[in-house]
């Protein structure tokens, strides 16, 4: 489907085993759980404030559909997921049992609010690697052990910046930062990198509005700044709430509006078509889910089957069950927590169909391996893709 690192087949002789523990030789014990499932673990806020079930169920529909084809050289993988509820000392208590109770040997597929800064530690410590469907907060990006498919709303808001000033040519970009726990400094720097390298100054930088708030005060202080786009990050119902904010104070037209991929929906661009406020741009961290190419015809097969959402959400799951299963062929041994993280650690660049560039774990000290978006854009007839991949800084 994609290319990956080289593949071997596993073999392995009991007998052996045995003759070498009958005559005293010192070796390796083998795992004993060789001829048992792969254990794959995910952490995932399924419940609470801003729930992402369908991002461990697209990765349980990749592990499906290998394992009707004979699994892993014969080995069925089989994902534990847990649900943290959005609560650290959950995320916590869920990532430590399947590290020491169920011995996974690797954390893919996971989307939640909090695991990331609860178990970055942890994950270096026991030697485990992560690759989560959705990376949320900052400190996805930001360990060793960590390296999230999607681009992140860091990185997400730079290409949306990038697209603005570079490609759609708006001089007077502002940023409007909703607050978020941990976040607004990082856009902060954010925004002073991409003034650097593009020599763009932004009129106005607004940090002054709570997520609920009524955004109304930071749209006519850019309008008053004579901002040429705004560039702002919501989730679904505040991207749906600020854009009927920015059609009742009459600036939809002469403004560019661009907010992030959670607000890519099929539901928010019903809800912008009802209201009369299309022309929001997003960026898709993805292929854009919502186009007609022949390179998402294996993500739509195999969630449609397992009856899973087709939603930028559900890509994240799909594509990093995809890359585990690559690496996890790629193995010449026995398929353990340790030469699973070697693998990772150490494997090539693999070019996946839904993303805008390679994606590699490495061995550095922080992972964003993926920068591209695709930008799209709230029409009449839906979401429309306008642009080709975007990579912010």
């Amino acid at each position: 489907m994609f290319s990956s690192p080289t593949k071997s087949v596993l073999f392995v002789s009991a007998m052996s085993v045995v003759l070498i523990a009958l005559s005293g030789c010192a070796s390796a014990t083998p795992d004993a759980s060789a001829e048992g499932p792969i254990k794959i673990g995910a952490v995932s806020s399924i419940t609470g404030p801003a729930p992402f079930p369908e991002v461990p169920a697209a990765a349980q529909a990749v592990f499906d559909r290998v394992n009707a084809d004979g699994g892993i050289h014969g080995r069925q993988i089989e994902l534990l997921s847990k649900d943290d509820g959005a609560d650290p000392a959950q995320a916590s208590q869920a990532a430590r049992r399947l590290i020491d109770e169920d011995q996974v040997v690797a954390f893919v597929g996971s989307a939640s609010l909090v695991e990331c800064s609860v178990n970055a530690t942890v994950y270096a410590q026991q030697g485990v690697v992560s690759v989560p469907g959705i990376g949320v907060e900052p400190a996805c990006f930001a360990s060793a052990n960590i390296a999230p498919v999607n681009n992140g709303t860091i990185q997400g808001f730079s290409s949306l910046l990038f697209y603005a000033s570079e490609v759609l040519g708006d001089t007077k970009v502002c940023p409007i930062i909703l607050k978020s726990p941990g976040l607004t400094e990082p856009y902060l720097e954010l925004i002073a990198r991409w003034q650097e390298t593009t020599g763009s100054k932004s009129p106005l930088v607004d940090t002054t509005v709570n997520f609920g708030d009524d955004p109304t005060p930071a749209i006519l202080a850019a309008r008053d700044a004579g901002c040429d786009a705004v560039v702002f990050n919501a989730n679904e119902p505040i991207a749906v709430a600020f854009m009927n904010t920015v059609k009742q104070q009459g600036l939809l037209d002469g403004v560019d509006w661009l907010t992030l991929t959670s607000a890519y929906s099929e539901s928010v661009v019903s809800q912008l078509q009802s209201q009369g406020t299309l022309g929001l741009y997003a960026n898709s961290e993805f292929l854009p889910f919502s186009s007609d190419d022949s390179r998402l015809d294996s993500w739509r097969s195999t969630l449609t089957q397992a009856k899973v959402p087709l939603t930028s959400l559900s890509m994240g799951g799909f594509v990093s069950a995809e890359i585990l299963v690559e690496v996890l062929k790629g193995i010449d041994g026995p398929i353990t927590r340790e030469s699973v993280t070697t693998a990772f650690k150490n494997m090539s660049e693999v070019t996946h169909p839904l993303l805008g560039m390679p994606f590699v774990f490495g061995s550095d000290t922080s992972h964003n391996p993926n920068r591209a978006s695709q930008m799209v854009q709230a029409t009449e007839s839906g979401w429309v893709t306008v642009s080709d991949w975007v990579v912010g800084q």
